[in-house]
């Protein structure tokens, strides 16, 4: 992987924490994370099947819904998913 890629992921992974932080204050638990998990991976989906089919869908859009799934899945590791009784796992690291 070159450094041009990982500062690219870099900044993903940067912009999906804010949108954690956000959503964390926006939508508290109880929340269904773990259900939204899929629902946001469904976005990603539909949009880069609608980017490679040329419709009205860019690489911006793309990465946003991307942004999104992995903020989606921040939460359920920091937060789990309290409709469920899903425990958040960063509480029971061994490392």
């Amino acid at each position: 992987m070159t450094q041009d890629q990982v500062e690219y992921l870099d900044d993903i992974v940067s912009r999906s924490i804010e949108q954690a932080r956000r959503a964390i204050t926006k939508f508290p638990q109880p929340n269904y994370c773990l259900l939204k998990v899929a629902e946001e991976a469904g976005e990603v989906v539909k949009a880069g099947v609608h980017l490679a089919e040329g419709r009205d869908f860019t690489h911006a859009d793309l990465e946003g819904e991307v942004v999104d799934t992995i903020a989606m899945l921040f939460r359920v590791l920091i937060e789990g998913d309290q409709v469920i009784g899903l425990p958040p796992t960063y509480k029971d690291r061994t490392t």
